[in-house]
C-alpha cells in the first residue's frame, strides 16, 4: 500500500494538470458567464510563474476561488489575494482576503490553494500569487 501523503501528492498534481489542460482548450478569460471566470496569471518581474484562477459566483453571496500556480520554487511558501483594482496592488485588507492561506509548492514547482471570497465575482478584479512575504511574482486580471 502506498503512502497517504505520496497519494495526496499524486492527486494534487493530476488536479493541477487537469486544471491546466482545461485552461488550455477554454478561452482567456472565460467571460461567457457572469457566475464562473478563469484567467490565467501573468508572471511579474520576469518571475516566471504561471497558472490559473477560477472563480465561481456562489448563489448564498460570495464566491469560490481556486488558484494552480506553476513556476514555484519548491518548497516554498506562498499566499493568494484577491482586490478591487486590475492590476493586484496591495490594498488596505484583511486576513479575508486570503485565498485559503499560506500554501507550499511541491517538489516539482506547482502550488494549489482554494477559499471563498466574502465579495462576489463582480466585485473581483485581479488575483495574486505573492511569496510568503508578499512580493509579488503574478497577478491574474479577473474582469480585463
Amino acid at each position: 500500500m502506498k503512502h497517504p501523503l505520496t497519494l495526496l501528492s499524486r492527486a494534487a498534481a493530476t488536479l493541477a494538470l487537469v486544471v491546466l489542460l482545461l485552461a488550455a482548450v477554454a478561452p482567456a478569460p472565460t467571460a461567457a458567464s457572469a457566475n464562473h471566470v478563469q484567467v490565467r496569471f501573468h508572471d511579474v518581474g520576469n518571475s516566471g510563474i504561471s497558472g490559473i484562477a477560477d472563480l465561481r459566483q456562489l448563489s448564498a453571496g460570495g464566491t469560490r476561488i481556486l488558484v494552480v500556480a506553476f513556476g514555484l520554487k519548491p518548497g516554498a511558501d506562498y499566499l493568494s489575494l484577491y482586490y478591487d483594482n486590475h492590476v493586484c496592488d496591495l490594498e488596505p485588507y484583511s486576513a479575508d482576503d486570503v485565498i485559503g492561506g499560506i500554501y507550499t509548492a511541491n517538489r516539482v514547482g506547482v502550488g494549489v490553494t482554494r477559499g471563498i471570497a466574502d465579495d462576489d465575482l463582480d466585485e473581483i478584479n485581479s488575483v495574486s500569487v505573492r511569496k510568503a512575504d508578499f512580493t509579488l511574482v503574478a497577478c491574474a486580471d479577473v474582469h480585463p
